[in-house]
């Protein structure tokens, strides 16, 4: 696929290099000479220096051979301009990152999608939704929902105290929880392992598992005793990301923001109902005396100041807060704080508009794709057509590559277990677990 994507900041460049990945064609539109020359010398990419809302420019870059085109500029109006401009030109898909939420909450005489903009993306939304998830199960080290949040998704590790350890899932004394979830991946080490029946779970061992929301809650409560569900948030920083984050987290935790600038936080207070918000630096060890730390605290720094964040995190840690969240905007230094375990978790808005913009790619039958941060592999959403070869066949009959797992069937409102002797019938959606190198033949296998 031939894809234009205009904008060469940290996030056109981390899905230039994820597409990269996956074999496509890529040319990339940005005014900075110096930011196409860096991502020039590190993809095999074509690159056009101008501004990607100039037709002239949009005409050099070949637009209308392109079958996508993703903007993801730091300006919305250029963003929006460049899609719109695309969908004229014949492109078939196209997608904007739009921060206002002006653009984005339009009525339906400016809809954006119905001008022609396939996708609108807002970085901080996405960025919101992941944490709020993360918070949902405090021992996840990643957690999202699928089909329409009747289906969860989450990795843990495990580790010296889990009930799991040097057992395989036959062996484990709560039958009733491991018969409500999938277990669908593991990575151990570099190595990717799909689990059987035989399969020993070992000490750090990346365990991703598939199911309803609560029984993946209850499985976790289980699996990982030394996390312990969340009773209070504190947020440092209330700018539009801790705001949106805020108003998740409110409706079922105590929640309390922090925020330095006096007017910000009158304005945060207003929009929040059930929130504590406080003018105070997290910096200062009296303003977290003040919320109230208990050991079902989680502290999630969210300034705009990558170094701040980290050390809010670190004084979070000495005033006894056990889990600990930061936002890095520098994506070459998410793996460092990673590897070094300042922080319980990294966060990343430009990952994770990444992200939500990849899941989109896949459409058609296969109609989406999650990446996981952690596991080399995807998740695949899949219809059973009318038509399909695979309509009427029991699971434990289809020959599924040999790295790719059927992890859960949706039929109609209900989640039904992937077993062996479940038969598939049209309109099914599966969720599939593939490694990279086996999504092309299901993609194959599915859309016959």
């Amino acid at each position: 696929m031939r894809i234009l994507i205009i904008g060469a900041g940290n996030a056109g460049q981390q899905l230039a290099m994820r597409l990269c990945e996956e074999k496509h064609s890529v040319v990339m539109v940005d005014t900075n000479s110096t930011a196409l020359a860096e991502a020039e010398a590190k993809l095999d990419i074509l690159t056009v220096c101008g501004p990607g809302s100039s037709p002239r420019v949009l005409t050099e870059a070949q637009v209308e051979k392109c079958q996508l085109v993703i903007a993801v500029t730091d300006c919305d109006e250029v963003n929006i301009l460049a899609c719109l401009y695309a969908h004229a030109a014949g492109v078939p898909r196209n997608v904007a990152r739009v921060a206002s939420p002006e653009y984005i909450h339009a009525d339906d005489t400016y809809d954006l999608t119905a001008m022609g903009i396939d996708l609108v993306i807002n970085q901080k939304q996405e960025c919101a939704r992941e944490l709020f998830h993360m918070l949902q199960i405090p021992g996840a080290l990643e957690a999202f929902n699928l089909f329409e949040g009747k289906v969860m998704v989450a990795g843990f590790r495990v580790s010296t105290v889990s009930p799991v350890l040097n057992l395989t899932l036959v062996e484990c004394d709560r039958p009733d929880l491991i018969q409500r979830v999938r277990v669908m991946a593991i990575r151990r080490r570099d190595e990717l392992v799909v689990p059987h029946g035989d399969t020993v779970f070992q000490k750090d061992d990346l365990v991703y598992l598939v199911g309803r929301t609560a029984d993946v809650a209850a499985f976790f409560e289980w699996v990982c005793p030394d996390f312990k569900a969340f009773e209070k948030v504190i947020i440092a920083g209330g700018g539009d990301l801790g705001l949106m984050l805020a108003q998740r987290v409110e409706e079922s935790l105590e929640c309390v923001l922090l925020e330095q600038d006096e007017e910000r936080a009158r304005f945060c207070s207003a929009q929040l109902h059930k929130t504590l918000v406080l003018r105070a630096d997290a910096l200062a060890e009296s303003a977290l005396d003040e919320t109230g730390v208990t050991d079902r605290t989680a502290f999630v720094a969210l300034t705009g100041d990558d170094e701040k964040n980290t050390m809010n995190c670190l004084m979070a840690q000495k005033k006894g807060v056990p889990f600990t969240v930061t936002q890095i905007a520098r994506t070459d230094y998410v793996p460092i704080i990673e590897s070094l375990n300042l922080v319980a978790r990294v966060i990343s808005p430009y990952l994770s508009t990444t992200h939500a913009i990849l899941h989109y790619l896949r459409s058609q039958k296969v109609r989406a794709a999650s990446l996981l941060h952690n596991l080399p592999g995807e998740l695949l959403d899949v219809v059973i057509s009318n038509g399909s070869r695979l309509a009427g066949k029991r699971i434990r009959d289809i020959k599924m590559p040999r790295m790719a797992i059927i992890a859960a069937v949706l039929r109609g409102q209900e989640v039904q277990p992937a077993t062996g002797d479940l038969k598939l019938v049209p309109a099914d959606r599966l969720l599939i677990f593939s490694h990279p190198d086996a999504v092309k033949k299901i993609q194959s296998m599915f859309l016959k």
